[in-house]
């Protein structure tokens, strides 16, 4: 069995020509990019537009890195389009328009597609059902372009759970209703991989996320871009330079157990820039990795003590995305106060944190986890 390839390359910023030249030069690490498009085929880029905000905000991929890959398939003759659903947001437009897409495509003369409005087919894999969107079924060639960020619910997010964005509408939410824990979403991840398994992953990871994200962290310089064909080989790669125990992301177990990807870093073959020669960064976990210290079978006698919930600063303006975006109706706001929760219904998803657009969701821990979070308990 042959090693699975990854590639990295040093990029300190995004101006087009340094982005250009490191994607360029991924890719012929990989075998060029006629080993993954041959003219005439339809590409699906697909970057994480997660919500409406700025690109320098690290919470979504920076266009630069989605344009460099639009030059590179129109080079070679194929045709790029570029979709995703975002999180529940009022308006997908001014996710466009906030994250810089709208003006890239314009500037780049291809599709951009609003998946919410494009149909979807249902799909069944390990007893998990969803739909994702035809477009992603229908292109020819499906690339991955993620931003790397941690993750409050499943610690990390590149690759893989960039995929979940395949899914449109409102039913995402159901899903979290439906796979609330960590493991549970794990598999409904690994679920949505068997269906959506991209050709290519290009991970942005020149400025990252690090704290509480997926979008309420803080921007961190990494420094390089990396890539791959095996989208769970690259998270793979993307976890040990940051320091993360892929133990901790609830999906790489499932991938293991299906034999969906490459999970042994031992098995990967890393090209381009050396690791160590990397700039080295201090990359902060989410609080809510806590909550799995605790030995699973102390897990279900200290239930009713081991919680995460949201709750609402004084920066809170009152826009009901929170509310909105709770699959557990959980949220009630009333006009012009901060949103009151029923801890009862609130299942720690994180859904609240990850919409809020002035970061006034802070995911606070149960007495108990906040003694294991400060080493309290042996």
């Amino acid at each position: 069995m042959q090693p699975v390839a990854v590639t990295l390359s040093k990029c300190q910023d995004y101006s087009p020509v340094a982005v250009q030249a490191a994607v360029e030069r991924m890719l012929a690490n990989l075998g060029g990019i006629e080993r993954f498009v041959s003219p005439g085929q339809s590409v699906l880029l697909k970057p994480n537009m997660l919500t409406d905000r700025n690109p320098d905000q690290a919470v979504t991929t920076h266009p630069e890195v989605v344009r460099a890959l639009i030059r590179i398939v129109k080079k070679r003759g194929g045709r790029p389009i570029v979709a995703d659903s975002p999180a529940n947001v009022t308006k997908i437009e001014r996710v466009w328009e906030q994250t810089g897409f709208r003006a890239l495509c314009d500037a780049e003369d291809v599709p951009l597609l609003n998946l919410e409005k494009t149909g979807s087919v249902r799909m069944e894999a390990g007893g998990i059902s969803f739909t994702v969107a035809k477009p992603v079924l229908e292109a020819d060639v499906l690339v991955s372009i993620p931003k790397v960020k941690t993750h409050m619910l499943t610690i990390f997010t590149g690759a893989v759970k960039n995929l979940y964005g395949t899914i449109p509408g409102f039913q995402k939410a159901t899903l979290h209703k439906a796979h609330p824990t960590p493991v549970e979403f794990g598999k409904l991840l690994a679920a949505i991989y068997t269906r959506t398994k991209p050709h290519l992953a290009v991970a942005d990871a020149i400025v990252g996320m690090d704290g509480e994200g997926p979008s309420g962290g803080d921007p961190v310089k990494l420094g390089f871009l990396a890539a791959s064909s095996d989208s769970v080989a690259l998270d793979v790669v993307l976890c040990r330079i940051l320091g993360i125990d892929t133990r901790s992301v609830p999906y790489f177990k499932p991938l293991k157990i299906a034999s969906l990807g490459e999970t042994d870093f031992s098995r990967i073959e890393m090209s381009g820039t050396p690791m160590r020669d990397l700039d080295h960064v201090r990359f902060r976990i989410p609080s809510t990795l806590t909550g799995r210290l605790i030995p699973r079978p102390l897990v279900k006698l200290l239930q009713p003590f081991i919680w995460i919930r949201p709750a609402f600063s004084n920066r809170c303006v009152s826009c009901k995305r929170c509310a909105r975006a709770c699959p557990m109706e959980a949220l009630h706001i009333e006009p012009g106060s901060r949103p009151i929760l029923d801890p009862k219904r609130c299942i720690g998803c994180c859904c609240c944190h990850e919409v809020c657009p002035e970061r006034a969701v802070e995911m606070r821990l149960s007495p108990l986890l906040s003694f294991v979070r400060r080493g309290k308990l042996p």
